[in-house]
């Protein structure tokens, strides 16, 4: 009995002592952690400092030390774009979920958690590293659809920006046609990114309409620009001196700005240039996903005329999704932001010299369908909506 009771005692011991821990020692991680009280099982965390480099909203970290089954509450501090209705956890480090929605007060929400393993990984929402994008790039250059990897330039911090080009030959004598698609220019919103990630996918797949894309059209896949922020933990909008998509000039500072355009201009010059798409994250409060356009007073009739085919097209498709599209678009012009010229969907307007449709396409991250597999998803329909779109562009004698 007494052999008992003392194996007993040492369990009891080892279940009390066990502590919460809180780890973000990895590409991406961020928390600074306000308080942890292992008895009320409370952790308070806000995203981790960083300086110059924009806006602090992005979290990520894993938390180890749980008793399976025990209730945990975590407390988020910060800004309101750093606290998501629900936030993302993954029992695996690969597959995220949603949490049950928050409880929001002023400056903070609280997620009631509960799991059944010891260690958990908690996120503002599913993260998209270098790691996911070269695993995708490997993933897309296995299959033999033309695809080839190409580095589109190096950060400031030393990464090369991976990227995917389709290049197929001319047929029956008339040009290619011409898209530039790219995620990541801020930080934060790795949801966009995983919205590429489902377009690709889609690309490379069976379905005829991506067949049809990848045979006849140059294509060109930007996965995460600002590479250096991503790996950081960084939030990157608005960081020293401006952030990635205020710094389309004629002076950009950052490479991946100055690649892209001259790799843009090459393709109009080529006249195989048709449609920019920007890829992001809105406001919490956009529920649904919205373009932002150029102003009106930078688009000739023609292109005005191509934009509204483009949104025409796109609402066919993304409107049947569960994030759906909202009705309106909006334009980011003089009264969007000091540097509204220097966007990069701005400065491909008034810089290309085909009546090409450059648009942002802000995904809303604050839905219940904001997830990994509905963004990814979402990226599938863009894909339709952007074969759909081509098929209307009268061809183009070489």
């Amino acid at each position: 009995m007494s052999t008992f009771l003392a194996a007993a005692a040492i369990c009891v011991s080892l279940t009390t002592t066990a502590e919460l821990s809180i780890d973000s020692r990895f590409p991406g991680g961020s928390a600074q952690v306000d308080s942890l009280d292992q008895a009320a099982r409370r952790i308070v965390i806000r995203p981790a400092p960083h300086k110059d480099a924009g806006w602090q909203c992005w979290w990520s970290f894993k938390l180890n030390g749980i008793h399976p089954g025990e209730r945990i509450q975590l407390i988020v501090k910060g800004m309101n774009f750093a606290r998501p209705i629900r936030a993302s956890f993954s029992l695996d480090g690969r597959t995220w979920q949603h949490t049950a929605p928050g409880n929001s007060e002023k400056d903070q929400i609280t997620y009631d958690l509960q799991f059944e393993q010891p260690g958990v990984w908690l996120a503002w929402g599913p993260p998209f590293q270098l790691s996911h994008a070269k695993e995708l790039i490997a993933r897309t250059s296995k299959r033999d659809t033309g695809a080839k990897e190409f580095t589109l330039a190096t950060t400031k911090g030393g990464s090369e920006i991976p990227a995917l080009r389709w290049d197929p030959p001319a047929r029956d004598g008339n040009k290619r046609r011409g898209i530039w698609l790219q995620a990541g220019q801020h930080a934060w919103e790795s949801g966009a990114r995983w919205v590429g990630a489902g377009f690709v996918d889609w690309l490379i797949s069976d379905e005829a309409e991506a067949k049809s894309l990848r045979a006849t059209t140059r294509i060109v896949y930007i996965p995460i620009m600002d590479i250096d922020n991503v790996e950081l933990g960084a939030g990157g909008k608005d960081q020293k001196p401006h952030d990635h998509n205020r710094d389309w000039s004629n002076e950009p500072v950052f490479s991946a700005v100055r690649a892209a355009q001259l790799l843009i201009q090459e393709m109009d010059e080529a006249e195989e240039f048709d449609l920019f798409i920007d890829l992001h994250n809105p406001a919490p409060n956009d529920l649904k996903p919205f373009f932002f356009v150029s102003p009106a007073m930078l688009l000739s009739k023609e292109r005005a005329a191509r934009q509204q085919e483009w949104i025409d097209t796109a609402t066919l498709f993304l409107s049947q999704e569960k994030l759906s599209l909202a009705p309106k678009h909006k334009e980011s012009g003089p009264g969007y932001h000091p540097l509204w010229r220097e966007i990069s969907k701005n400065w491909v307007t008034v810089n290309t010299k085909r009546p090409a449709v450059s648009v942002t396409l802000e995904t809303s991250y604050n839905t219940p369908h904001s997830t990994q597999e509905g963004y990814q998803a979402y990226g599938r329909a863009l894909g339709r909506s952007i074969h759909a779109f081509l098929e209307r562009t009268k061809p183009r004698a070489n």
